[in-house]
């Protein structure tokens, strides 16, 4: 299903399923060890107060994603949403990352 990607607070983004179901995404610390010069981006998705994944990107020669499921009951949302939303806002988290 399509998500809309608004942006949201602090560097984070908010995205809108048409049937209104919302995933909030926020821009967070790290929890994994990373080296410095792959200037990681960690970021976590929270549905319904419950922490429903952690993506992680890092913007070495070879651009990669890494996306956690973290919810373990059959809910409205799924991995295929989450991917999806990754796919979608991995454009903006490089962007942002090579500005910094």
């Amino acid at each position: 299903m399509k998500w809309q990607i608004m942006e949201w607070i602090c560097g984070g983004f908010k995205a809108v399923r048409p049937d209104g179901e919302k995933v909030f995404v926020y821009h967070r610390l790290a929890w994994e060890p990373s080296h410095y010069d792959e200037k990681p981006a960690f970021y976590e998705f929270h549905w319904h107060g419950l922490t429903a994944g952690r993506l992680t990107t890092e913007s070495t020669w070879r651009q990669r994603l890494k996306l956690l499921f973290t919810l373990d009951t059959s809910q409205t949302i799924n991995e295929q949403d989450l991917l999806d939303i990754s796919l979608q806002i991995s454009g903006r988290i490089t962007t942002a990352a090579s500005i910094r």
